[in-house]
């Protein structure tokens, strides 16, 4: 006679949301952690930093003022420099200049919350899109 085989939960890993929420009220009394966002995310897999900020607030965690804005506008810039990112994996020769804007002339890199940095066209003497070279043909 063979044995009845025990079917596995799927995504067994994810909690749904009230059971996570209740296994967070007991997590929170023993945590002692700096960055609670980024700890509620390594203990409760599957979850977004922005589902997961929301879960605390719902919760009733006391979040030192701006810093929920400061945690969503860093994860709204990562966000978008993966989309950018993505988009010149698709897009290799755009026709777009991605080292100047109207601002700088040559983009050195970008900040962790997607902030450009580099030379900018008044540090070189010129007007944006301005040639170097002083012709007008390009």
């Amino acid at each position: 006679m063979a044995k009845a085989k025990k079917k596995k939960q799927k995504n067994s890993y994810i909690d749904k949301s009230p059971v996570r929420k209740k296994k967070a009220r007991s997590w929170i009394k023993t945590y002692t952690g700096i960055d609670i966002v980024k700890d509620y995310r390594e203990h409760f897999l599957g979850v977004d930093v922005i589902c997961a900020v929301r879960e605390l607030q719902e919760i009733g965690y006391p979040f030192e003022p701006g810093y929920v804005e400061r945690v969503l506008f860093a994860e709204a810039a990562r966000i978008d420099q993966i989309h950018r990112a993505n988009e010149k994996k698709l897009n290799p020769g755009a026709s777009h200049n991605d080292l100047q804007d109207d601002t700088f002339f040559f983009i050195a890199g970008y900040t962790s919350g997607g902030a450009p940095y580099g030379t900018t066209w008044e540090e070189m003497g010129l007007e944006p899109y301005e040639s170097i070279f002083g012709d007008d043909d390009e």
